[in-house]
């Protein structure tokens, strides 16, 4: 085997070219040039060829300059009687390992590199060709070193010092150890009586040793490595043969499996018939004797329509198809069956019938489970349809305003495509209604959409719910495990709402997911596919949270291939009248109350108003408005406009409690609005726990 790799390294060299300088000069060159070239290019000596570019031989630097010392230097005299012989000459065709040898052994730190014929190639220095074997012998280490890592044994090799040097991948499965935990350090540590340290102290092989490492039977042979009276090291190599004592133990176990066959042949619960290629009854086991009140000396080596005329088992060994569910009609009895041919080689050599139920009654009742489980089948399908199907289109989205008709036909062009797409926008502008309306427009509208708020649970949670775990991934997880949002948007879309609020851990499983468009589950070990567009969504600044290292640039970019951005209600104040009508008719269908609209004067109040929580507020605003309205038009007065409330209006809610509330919401609000929607900071700066603040959003309908 080193014999090989001797000769792959070889031919890795062989295949590389001399690094040679082809700089020379002619005969006839005039002191003057040789000078200013050996001043300018630094070279000691320059090689001279003739005008057919033969190699004449050197021009010394020390040369001109000894003409200098004795006064006999003359610039426009030739070079040519300064020419020297050299022995520093190398034959192009003895090739880089000869060649670079001989360099070496002579101890020359450069040669001229000529043809057979004398042709001048160039200047070959040492060092630069050095660098060369260097190259080349990592790349055979290397080489060498993926071989034995692909190799399916378990190899493992020590130095002299009993240290390990090598230990492949195979060698983890197999000894529970990671490489990373042994190499480098001494054998013993983890083998204390590891067979390797005495191959290498001895110097004297092991071969055939059986040893066992949990399930797995392993043949290892445990081998010095010398070269000539030297130990280097050893290597071990471990052979698996778990499967083959396997096959052994079941082959010679083939008695104890032929008696099991022949006690599920003649079990009391189903029937079995058996033909040939000629239609001769080969097997029939008990149920079917009993049924037809004959003995097997009675039907064996009969026909099949001797026996039962009605059988189909003819028919099957023709076409060579399987029939399933058919009736079998045998001494006033019927049989609900299967009927398959028998192959071998490609070629049909007989044909099986076997019962399915052991009598009508027992089809009756599976048939009655099977009908009753496909009607629950077909109505959990219809209800998680319901549960995760968009529920808003373009329509649905109301404006006029230049900066909406933007947003909109933008995300309709967004919604023709599978791209990632990044909704940007305060808090209420309404992203996840655009995430809904083009989720709805798309191609995987039949498809799940499937809604995540990334803000609304810690990471641990955060990141079952997306990804989903395996039974037993961790305490208190659900038999059988659970798939994650992910998984149940398979072929449809999931929509990250406040992306800007997932920790850095969480974006780096995230970006993942959308490179590979696969995952794993928590607790599990294979890559699960999946097919899912993402609309994420945020009121953050990614940009300014990516320079403040807070977010992932290669994730930014990654969701930031289309970007729609929306505008906030107090830049379109032009959609408040169309919104606010949209928003009470909804209003009025969910409370059951009749408002009809609203006057001139309270629309001005409304859009005189900044609408920091924008149309999740106004929808607020509204609502409490119809609530105590008693007349046909919402009036000024009924609207609890903050900076608008006339304080000679309602004075009987006016209570402390009343107003407390009032400024406890205000507070929270304009808290959520200075951060960006980012609920973890505004607890924090209100002085209260996480789960208080969203008690409260709940309470006072802040979303």
């Amino acid at each position: 085997m080193m014999k090989g790799f001797v000769s792959s390294g070889l031919s890795l060299i062989e295949s590389q070219k001399l690094i040679i300088s082809p700089f020379s000069l002619r005969e006839g060159t005039l002191m003057n040039e040789a000078l200013a070239l050996f001043l300018n290019e630094g070279h000691s000596r320059i090689a001279i060829v003739n005008d057919e570019g033969y190699m004449q031989g050197v021009l010394e630097a020390a040369d001109i300059l000894d003409s200098f010392a004795k006064g006999v230097y003359d610039p426009d005299a030739s070079v040519d009687s300064l020419i020297r012989q050299t022995e520093w000459l190398l034959f192009e065709e003895n090739g880089l390992l000869f060649n670079l040898g001989h360099v070496i052994s002579k101890q020359w730190p450069a040669a001229y590199v000529i043809r057979q014929d004398g042709q001048f190639r160039g200047e070959l220095k040492l060092q630069d060709n050095l660098n060369i074997m260097l190259d080349l012998l990592k790349d055979l280490d290397y080489y060498i070193n993926q071989i034995i890592q692909l190799v399916h044994n378990a190899v493992v090799a020590i130095d002299a010092n009993g240290r390990i040097i090598f230990y492949n991948p195979s060698a983890e499965k197999t000894l529970s150890f990671h490489a990373e935990e042994v190499l480098g350090k001494p054998i013993k540590d983890f083998f204390p009586e590891s067979l390797t340290y005495q191959a290498l102290v001895s110097g004297r092989e092991h071969r055939g040793v059986r040893l066992t490492y949990g399930e797995l039977n392993t043949n290892a042979d445990f081998l010095p490595i010398i070269l000539g009276e030297k130990v280097l090291g050893a290597v071990a190599v471990f052979k698996d043969i778990t499967e083959l004592e396997a096959v052994t133990h079941r082959l010679s176990s083939n008695e104890k499996l032929m008696a099991t066959l022949e006690a599920v042949v003649e079990n009391s619960y189903e029937g079995m018939v058996v033909i040939d290629d000629q239609e001769t009854v080969i097997l029939m086991n008990q149920f079917f004797l009993d049924v037809m009140g004959l003995e097997a000396k009675e039907v064996i080596g009969k026909k099949i329509q001797a026996i039962s005329q009605n059988s189909n088992l003819p028919q099957i060994l023709k076409s060579g198809k399987a029939q399933f569910a058919e009736t079998w009609h045998i001494n006033d009895r019927d049989f609900i069956i299967m009927s398959v041919p028998i192959e071998r080689e490609g070629k049909v050599v007989g044909a099986l019938a076997k019962t399915l139920f052991k009598n009508m009654e027992i089809a009756k009742t599976f048939a009655k489970k099977v009908m009753r489980l496909e009607e629950n089948l077909a109505y959990y399908k219809e209800e998680f349809g319901k549960l995760h199907s968009s529920k808003f289109a373009f329509d649905d989205i109301i404006g006029e305003s230049q900066a909406m008709k933007k947003a909109k036909a933008l995300a309709k062009r967004a919604s023709q495509t599978t791209s990632t797409i990044l909704i940007l926008g305060e808090s209420g502008t309404g992203k996840e209604v655009f995430s809904h309306a083009i989720h709805k427009s798309s191609s995987r509208s039949k498809g799940p959409y499937i809604k995540v708020n990334c803000a609304a649970l810690p990471e641990n949670l955060l990141e079952s719910e997306l990804f989903g775990y395996e039974e037993g991934a961790f305490t208190g997880a659900r038999k059988g495990g659970k798939p994650g949002k992910f998984e149940l948007a398979d072929k449809g879309t999931i929509f990250l709402d406040e992306i800007g609020d997932m920790s850095i851990v969480m974006q780096a499983k995230l970006l993942r997911v959308l490179q590979e468009r696969e995952l794993e589950r928590l607790g599990g070990t294979e890559p699960i596919k999946v097919d899912v567009r993402i609309i994420a969504a945020t009121n953050r600044d990614l940009r300014r949270m990516v320079m403040e290292h807070e977010f992932r640039l290669d994730l930014y970019y990654r969701l930031n291939v289309l970007s729609i951005e929306l505008p906030p209600l107090r830049e379109r104040k032009e959609d408040i009248g169309l919104i606010s009508n949209s928003l009470i008719e909804k209003v009025n269908k969910r409370l059951g109350t009749d408002i009809q609209g609203y006057t001139p004067e309270s629309l001005a109040h409304l859009c005189s108003y900044d609408w920091p929580g924008n149309i999740r507020e106004l929808e607020n605003i509204l609502e409490r408005a119809i609530v105590i309205c008693d007349e046909p038009l919402i009036q000024p007065k009924h609207l609890a406009l903050p900076g608008f409330v006339d304080s000679l209006s309602f004075k009987e809610e006016h209570t402390l409690e009343y107003t407390l509330q009032e400024a406890e919401r205000e507070i929270i609000q304009k808290t959520l609005i200075s951060v960006q929607g980012n609920k973890v900071h505004a607890a924090r700066i209100l002085g209260i726990h996480r789960s208080v603040l969203y008690k409260k959003l709940a309470k006072y309908n802040i979303k």
